[in-house]
């Protein structure tokens, strides 16, 4: 059975993990710069932009993240008469999908830093934008950070949804490979542990920067 496992399945898997990867590090980075605005318009004093804001929240957060790639993939393009590559769409979806929950994730951040810290900004001087960037960010950033790499974790195995828009990341790239060995139990227990590796490097790499933003908050121990 294991001998299913040639030169060239091994390099099919491989570059289904990198699209995979691509696709998560991009909507990660996507998402989490919609998130940031997705949560400063929920905390704003204007009344219609925290309405904008909220409708996007709620509207992807309500949704199932399929029909959300189906939409974006095959009703978008009759709607504004513009066609996105599948990897694109794939992109696109999987950022405002993400975006809506880290903008949740962002905002509890955001509220759970002491107001002492946004009253001593504004008594240095500070403006909102800068008591914003340089105090009130970097707090909720060690704050949310535990909840930030949960999120990438499970847009790492949401990923596997592009596949149903034809985007050959692993798990499609599996299903092609199980349709010409025939070997499903070794093929998809290959890319189970793949998905398992990938998940625990990036939990190690996320409890690896907790621990750095954390060792200033640290009591020194006799």
């Amino acid at each position: 059975m294991f001998d299913a496992l040639t030169p060239e399945v091994l390099n099919a898997l491989w570059r289904g993990t990198q699209v995979t990867l691509g696709l998560t590090v991009l909507a990660s980075l996507f998402g989490l710069l919609l998130g940031l605005l997705g949560a400063l318009g929920r905390m704003s004093r204007l009344a219609p932009v925290r309405w904008l804001a909220g409708v996007y929240i709620e509207t992807f957060r309500g949704t199932p993240l399929l029909v959300q790639l189906f939409f974006l993939f095959f009703a978008m393009p009759q709607i504004t008469k513009v066609t996105l590559p599948p990897f694109q769409t794939a992109v696109l979806g999987l950022s405002l999908f993400a975006g809506a929950y880290t903008a949740e994730i962002i905002r509890g951040s955001l509220n759970a830093v002491p107001r002492g810290q946004l009253e001593a900004a504004r008594a240095l001087g500070l403006r909102p934008a800068q008591a914003l960037r340089s105090v009130l960010l970097p707090q909720a950033l060690r704050i949310g950070l535990p909840a930030l790499g949960n999120q990438f974790i499970g847009l790492l195995k949401d990923s596997s949804l592009a596949s149903v828009i034809t985007v050959t990341e692993l798990l499609l790239t599996t299903r092609g490979l199980v349709s010409i060995n025939y070997q499903p139990v070794l093929m998809y227990a290959a890319v189970g542990l793949i998905y398992f590796l990938l998940s625990h490097a990036a939990a190690r790499i996320f409890a690896l920067a907790e621990g750095v933003l954390n060792r200033p908050y640290q009591t020194s121990r006799p």
